[in-house]
């Protein structure tokens, strides 16, 4: 079953706690009101929208979307420029549960190779350090933007083998970071964190554990952006040490054209936008038919 949780707070005063509940489909039998199975684990996605919306429509509006958000953050160091997403999962055995997610380790690290090394737009992509954030941390920050209204989040009751799937994947992720002290954990926008090795961008972190558990799956397609980028705008290692300045993707009105841009002069980007998971649990906390598409109830 699902719990979709939405909070409004003002001024520190909750002003409404919704909580929605939802049948899970078992082997295609029908939505059960309210199915019985061993274990009644949770997994909690969190969502933090970025200040400013990303406008991925073009080069043009999406470079000028990270510059109001660097404007809009320039006296919060603490914030999420892109946004962010994180995960809990809490078991009813004795095992203990984790509230971590991934982000990059040194902020700074991303803009000085924008504006220092010129990378261009291979930035959404780039290798570059992360780490997993620890628990004392990441309630402070549910505290800290649940009272200023840019938390949204989703609560899901999962069985014991979902939970199984879900902490492997999660101790063999951690693990793999921990045993190699030389180079850490990789974050990057364009990383499945499912292939070993390849690291994960904060969102994909999130959706890799609800992929694990088949679970709202039909949403992923509405969270992602898909954009070709030119490989002019592509620059640093990832394009022969091309170097690319923030005012040529400024020119640039439009991502390249499938059709008529040949011999790999394009690279195919997707990545989980928080901020669209963010506008899609309020949307769907706001649907009139609520009850009759998934079958909630209020609690």
């Amino acid at each position: 079953m699902v719990r979709i949780i939405r909070k409004w707070i003002r001024r520190g005063s909750l002003l409404s706690l919704i909580f929605l509940l939802q049948g899970t489909v078992a082997s295609g039998m029908g939505l059960p009101a309210y199915p019985s199975f061993e274990g009644e684990n949770e997994l909690i996605i969190y969502v933090i929208p970025s200040k400013v919306k990303y406008d991925w429509n073009s080069p043009n509006s999406l470079v000028k979307s990270y510059i109001k958000n660097i404007r809009r953050n320039i006296f919060d160091k603490k914030s999420y420029l892109l946004g962010h997403a994180f995960v809990e999962l809490n078991t009813s055995g004795t095992t203990e549960g984790i509230l971590t997610g991934m982000r990059s380790a040194r902020p700074e690290e991303a803009s000085n190779l924008v504006i220092s090394q010129h990378y261009g737009l291979a930035i959404l992509g780039a290798d570059i350090s992360g780490e997993l954030e620890s628990r004392e941390e990441l309630e402070k920050k549910i505290n800290s933007y649940s009272k200023n209204g840019r938390l949204a989040f989703i609560k899901l009751i999962i069985n014991d083998k979902a939970l199984d799937r879900m902490l492997t994947f999660f101790e063999g992720y951690q693990a793999l970071w921990e045993n190699d002290s030389s180079t850490g954990a990789r974050y990057g926008g364009a990383f499945w964190p499912r292939n070993k090795g390849e690291g994960a961008g904060c969102s994909a972190f999130v959706v890799s554990f609800l992929d694990l558990g088949g679970l709202l799956r039909e949403a992923f397609n509405e969270w992602k952006v898909e954009i070709d980028i030119p490989m002019k705008l592509i620059g640093g290692p990832y394009n022969e040490g091309n170097k690319v300045r923030i005012k040529e993707i400024k020119k640039e009105q439009k991502w390249a054209d499938k059709q008529s841009d040949t011999n790999n002069a394009f690279e195919h980007f997707e990545i989980y936008d928080p901020t669209l998971m963010y506008e899609w649990i309020h949307k769907l906390w706001e649907n009139s038919d609520i009850r009759e598409r998934y079958a909630a109830v209020p609690v």
